[in-house]
């Protein structure tokens, strides 16, 4: 049998590490049953107890039916040290080898019939050694009263290769007698890893995270930190790939890398008072590179407004559709359009795809010759153009629909009517109405004809039937079809949700992302120029991308930018930057550039919806626009300084400086100092 003492210094920091790995014994099964545990972690080996329905309720302890008690013959010296067996032995399967577990235990002697003096040997016998040489108090009767404590006996160490020693335990010294009150009770006994590394906090890591970028930057640092260290996980495990030792500071720290490869792992760890935090087995995914293809929607909210183009419309409705999408996976766009790297800024256009008629003519109803009507049958047609979209073979119909007249039948009637042919139409779809009972799926579809004769018993004339799927007025697809609306949009209008943002699951790459966003238009309409904002304001038109709590989890916690710059423009001299990178590489990973109290702006789907967008590839820097004028002129007595746009105006009353903002950004403005002389300028 092994025993062993650790210096007090070890017991000193184990005591202040924090615990890990828990197993538990119990001396009766769980979650029920009579007798002895019978799984093998639990043994009496030369005494027999018997049950009693004690428990203690200490946190975490294992569901069972009470524990063992032993009485008088206990206290002899057949069960002492010098014995040739133990009484109870405890056989745990612990999850480390070579690990370090601490041991508790936990009884109720709420009846008051425990011993109050009883102590115990503790040896451990097989694979592994102990902290401590005897139970102390921690069997006796104020040990477990209250129920709930879990009591320290002590420390044990596994040997090395082994997680499963043998602990055993005799009787020492004291007084067992179940008849005089002073049982001796064996209930729940916890092992808890015990990891010294645990003791110091865990720190973070946040993006950018690249191939091409040689530091890290480790969040949370402590602000007694000695050190930081960086590990990547590139197929072998943690290695070590950088460190800092001089000047830590409490919060981020940067730490200069080498070596960062693509869908690698990285962490990191603090080092406090000599003793390093615990290696993390996982980390945040290393990108390619900047900018690497990226896939693009539009997400569009129903909206009773009806323009103008640009205007903040209302959001009552929760009905949210993909333009741009041909469906949606864990809440994701799908199939959305790639958009790869340029040097040059590039035009992206969504259009639903929907036709209109808004330039038939000559539509009209006539009562003709001809059998199937009652007398004072009203009758009358409704038509729509259509064509067949990419996406599953879904037709589309136009928003808006030619009308005839309504009819009246004297004793029979016929109906005739004409239209122009609609550009990009497949074809048409006609329905009639009788009586006003509605248009319902009493309809015909007609390609290349022009005349059609209805007798009500049977459509004449019709050729090239086209009968679709289902019925949707555009090609959106709906975020979430478990909604009781239908998968449509009801009118020409809507509201601009988000651009939406996804990966492009082609290329398994994070990022990061560093995109300039310009100039939205819709129809002939610009909407968005940003040129109204100055440089650096946040929530102009889109929110960052981490705003949205739907999709804020699929990125890392830095980058994270949306707001104006001077750093690229389409035209003039600003537009969107964007910053972020993806958290991981599955196709549900998406982000949404909302427009959440910051605009709504609606748009008509009659017409194309566009934008400017810059994607850079690696390596490429964006040509700044150029600077703001500014010009003053003296109107009377007045000097009146005019610029466009939005800037900042800044004075000194030197030419040198220092320049201090002024609060003005839009002109004209007339100066209001007093001084002989005043220097001003523009930025952002």
């Amino acid at each position: 049998m092994k025993k062993i003492l650790l210096s007090l210094t070890s017991l000193a920091l184990i005591q202040s590490v924090v615990l890990a790995d828990v197993v538990y014994i119990t001396a009766r099964p769980q979650p029920s049953g009579a007798g002895a545990n019978p799984d093998g972690t639990y043994a009496e080996i030369t005494i027999v107890g018997s049950d009693t329905s004690a428990t203690g309720t200490g946190s975490g302890t294992p569901v069972h039916s009470g524990c063992r008690f032993f009485s008088n013959s206990f206290s002899n010296t057949t069960y002492a040290l010098n014995a040739p067996n133990p009484a109870v032995r405890l056989t745990p399967t612990l999850g480390v080898v070579g690990g370090i577990y601490q041991i508790d235990h936990n009884f109720s002697s709420t009846a008051g019939n425990v011993s109050t003096n009883i102590s115990l040997t503790v040896t451990c016998s097989v694979a592994g050694t102990l902290s401590f040489t005897n139970s102390g108090t921690n069997f006796i009767r104020a040990s477990g009263n209250p129920a709930n404590q879990w009591k320290t006996l002590g420390y044990v160490t596994n040997d090395v290769g082994s997680s499963t020693p043998s602990i055993d335990f005799y009787y020492e010294n004291g007084h067992v007698n179940a008849g005089q009150n002073n049982r001796l009770l064996m209930d729940t006994f916890r092992f808890t890893l015990v990891q010294p590394c645990l003791s110091v906090p865990a720190v973070g890591v946040t993006g950018p995270l690249a191939t091409n970028i040689n530091q890290v930057v480790v969040t949370g640092v402590s602000g007694t930190a000695t050190n930081v260290f960086v590990y990547q996980d590139s197929g072998a495990g943690m290695v070590l790939i950088g460190s800092k030792t001089t000047g830590v500071t409490a919060g981020n720290n940067t730490v200069t890398v080498s070596g960062l490869v693509k869908n690698a792992r990285v962490s990191a760890t603090q080092q406090i008072n000599g003793q390093e935090g615990c290696v993390p087995a996982t980390g945040l995914l290393v990108g390619g590179g900047a900018n690497p293809a990226i896939r693009v929607t539009l997400s569009l909210r129903e909206t009773a407004s009806t323009g103008p183009v640009g205007t903040a419309g209302s959001t009552a409705s929760t009905s949210l559709h993909f333009l741009g999408a041909t469906g949606t996976s864990g809440g994701a766009p799908t199939n959305g359009l790639i958009v790869n790297p340029s040097t040059s800024w590039q035009t992206i256009t969504f259009n639903r795809g929907t036709l209109r008629l808004d330039n038939v003519t000559g539509l009209a109803s006539t009562i003709a010759d001809g059998p199937g009507y009652n007398a004072n049958d009203t009758v009358s047609v409704r038509v729509y153009a259509y064509r067949t979209g990419p996406a599953n073979g879904i037709v589309f119909y136009s928003p808006t629909e030619a009308q005839s007249t309504t009819v009246t039948s004297n004793d029979t009637f016929s109906v005739n009517w004409t239209w122009n042919p609609v550009a990009d139409a497949e074809g048409y779809r006609i329905l009639r109405e009788v009586n006003l009972n509605g248009y319902t799926n009493d309809y015909t579809d007609v390609v290349g004809v022009n005349n059609l004769v209805d007798a009500n018993n049977v459509w004449i004339g019709g050729i090239g039937a086209v009968t679709p799927t289902h019925s949707q007025t555009n090609a959106s697809i709906q975020w979430n079809p478990t909604q009781s609306n239908p998968t449509n949009i009801a009118t020409a209008w809507a509201v601009l949700d988000s651009l939406a943002l996804s990966l492009d699951d082609t290329t398994e790459n994070t990022g990061p992302y560093d995109l300039y966003i310009d100039n939205l238009k819709n129809g002939s309409t610009t909407w968005q120029t940003f040129e109204g904002a100055v440089c650096g304001q946040t929530d102009f038109a889109f929110r960052a991308p981490s705003f949205s709590g739907t999709t804020s989890g699929n990125m890392l916690s830095a980058p994270d930018q949306g707001a104006v710059s001077n750093g690229a423009a389409d035209t003039g001299t600003k537009s969107f930057r964007v910053r972020f990178q993806w958290s991981g590489t599955n196709v549900h990973r998406w982000i949404r550039l909302t427009t959440s109290g910051v605009g709504n702006p609606q748009v008509n789907l009659d017409d194309d919806i566009s934008f400017r967008l810059l994607l850079l590839p690696v390596g490429s820097s964006p040509v700044a626009p150029p600077a703001p004028t500014l010009t003053i002129n003296q109107v009377g007595a007045d000097q009146v300084l005019t610029w466009t746009d939005a800037h900042r105006l800044q004075a000194s009353s030197l030419v040198t400086g220092t320049y201090t903002n002024t609060g003005v950004t839009l002109s004209p403005w007339t100066n209001t100092f007093t001084e002989p002389q005043k220097f001003f300028r523009l930025v952002d």
